[in-house]
């Protein structure tokens, strides 16, 4: 959850039906709420070993309140096997280029980018437009824990109802700071038009990325899956969202589907790229005399397309 809510944090467990959300938050938004309804989505677990806001400063549209609150409990999503499509092949997609974001400038280009300038995730430090760099084609996000903790966040000023957005990325070892890197509805009305989180890093070793899907309107309820690997390392990540279903590859492979309509959003929405500070409940433990004088969120590059008769907003 980039502007954030609370946050569920998808595990994988017990096969390829359950999948575990704890908590995966955002910033000052609201809290994470209940179990997905018995129909649950429909999910594809990784096939690899071992097991997935701030205050806008600009006109630009609205970017997600990202303070978080502790997310609710732990719940455990059971989908029917009516509802599993994880080995069903895919449409074949026309996807049209509508934006290629390749970080190689000597700053943040402002009229494609709004940074947060904010309270920080969950309540947390503060973000600020310090935190935000770019050289050498990379985006670079530096969290630092001195002073209350500062961290930072950007949100695309353009949305769009579908389409497909690729980035590459990765996230400094250290705890107390996580990274996140999603879809926001343009409307800025969360839980109600939902959130799709593609890339979620929240512990300290690194070794899980989560995908995470908020469902349910106010309910706020949430479904995913977590996959492992060293995400400290450069990775690839993609996520499909079309109007019957939705679809997340990492490195090309891909670790969750569904094509449950109660949980495809909509609405528009944009990405974001945000390091989130903790505490957060279940998802992110406080900065402390373990976590690092800075972490960093890399990011070389996000290439957004749009849906084929879906023209992108704004």
């Amino acid at each position: 959850m980039s502007r954030f809510r609370a946050r569920a944090t998808g595990v994988a467990a017990a096969g390829v039906l359950a999948v575990l959300l704890s908590a995966c938050g955002s910033a000052t938004g609201p809290e994470l709420a209940t179990t997905p309804d018995s129909q649950g989505a429909v999910l594809a677990l990784p096939t690899t070993t071992a097991a997935p806001t701030p205050t806008p400063t600009s006109t630009a549209p609205p970017t997600p309140t990202t303070s978080r609150k502790p997310a609710a409990t732990a719940t455990r999503a059971t989908p029917q096997a009516a509802h599993q499509a994880a080995h069903q092949a895919g449409p074949a997609v026309a996807w049209t280029p509508a934006a290629a974001e390749e970080f190689s400038g000597a700053a943040v280009d402002r009229s494609r980018w709004n940074v947060y300038d904010s309270v920080g995730a969950f309540g947390n430090g503060r973000r600020t437009p310090d935190a935000v760099t770019q050289a050498g084609g990379l985006l670079t996000i530096t969290a630092r824990p001195d002073d209350g903790g500062t961290s930072g966040g950007l949100g695309m000023t353009k949305g769009q109802l579908y389409g497909r957005w690729e980035f590459r990325a990765r996230t400094d070892k250290g705890s107390g700071f996580g990274s996140a890197i999603l879809l926001w509805p343009d409307s800025d009305k969360w839980p109600d038009d939902g959130e799709l989180d593609i890339m979620e890093v929240p512990t300290a070793d690194r070794t899980e990325a989560h995908t995470i899907i908020h469902y349910g309107g106010a309910a706020n309820k949430t479904f995913g899956t977590a996959t492992p690997g060293d995400f400290s390392q450069w990775h690839t990540f993609a996520f499909e969202w079309l109007p019957d279903r939705m679809t997340s590859y990492i490195d090309g492979k891909k670790v969750f589907e569904t094509t449950d309509k109660d949980l495809i959003p909509t609405v528009p929405m944009h990405a974001t790229i945000q390091l989130d500070q903790g505490p957060s409940a279940g998802w992110l433990p406080a900065p402390g005399d373990s976590t690092p004088a800075e972490t960093t969120l890399q990011v070389d590059y996000m290439r957004v397309s749009t849906y084929p008769g879906a023209a992108a907003a704004g």
